[in-house]
């Protein structure tokens, strides 16, 4: 049975792909739940063996460490890393390449621990895996928006798959 079989068989609405989620989020203006496709991440911080929390696990590094589980307030914690630099900086530090880019809502630059690479602006900062995840979030685009409609509607999310089947009329009840 092919993928589109299993689908049409009952399967969308049902089995959920995360990536998906996280770029369907992205598109229809919720908050990712992964910090990565995040508009500002600092929310998901990491406690390490010794009960010292950072505010992210690929930045475990002196200038990111927040305090300690056993002598800090855990909210006072995740606070300080959103709002003193850490969550706002991964939004205001994109370069004009990402600002200006027609899946920005959906990829928000990626992870800052990855932005290592030059824009074609010649600008430090690019994610290096920003030419796949454009094309990625390119490609998924048109799916995403015909969910987005499905849903938008109040119909179920396997509606979708009668796309497969030729155009899909969604008639608004009045």
């Amino acid at each position: 049975m092919s993928a589109v079989e299993k689908a049409k068989a009952g399967q969308a609405g049902k089995t959920f792909v995360m990536n998906f989620e996280w770029a369907l989020n992205g598109w229809i203006g919720t908050p990712s739940s992964v910090c990565t496709f995040a508009r500002q991440c600092g929310k998901s911080v990491i406690v390490e063996h010794n009960g010292d929390v950072y505010a992210c696990d690929h930045s475990v590094y002196p200038q990111y460490k927040l305090g300690n589980i056993l002598d800090d307030n855990p909210v006072a914690m995740v606070e300080k890393s959103i709002v003193q630099g850490f969550g706002v900086s991964k939004e205001k530090s994109l370069p004009r390449w990402c600002q200006e880019c027609d899946v920005l809502k959906a990829c928000w630059g990626g992870c800052p621990k990855h932005r290592f690479a030059k824009t074609y602006y010649g600008e430090p900062g690019l994610h290096y895996l920003c030419a796949g995840y454009k094309k990625y979030f390119f490609y998924i685009r048109k799916y995403l928006h015909a969910l987005t409609r499905v849903l938008e509607n109040g119909q179920p999310a396997s509606d979708v798959m009668k796309l497969f089947d030729g155009p899909l009329v969604i008639v608004k009840e009045k």
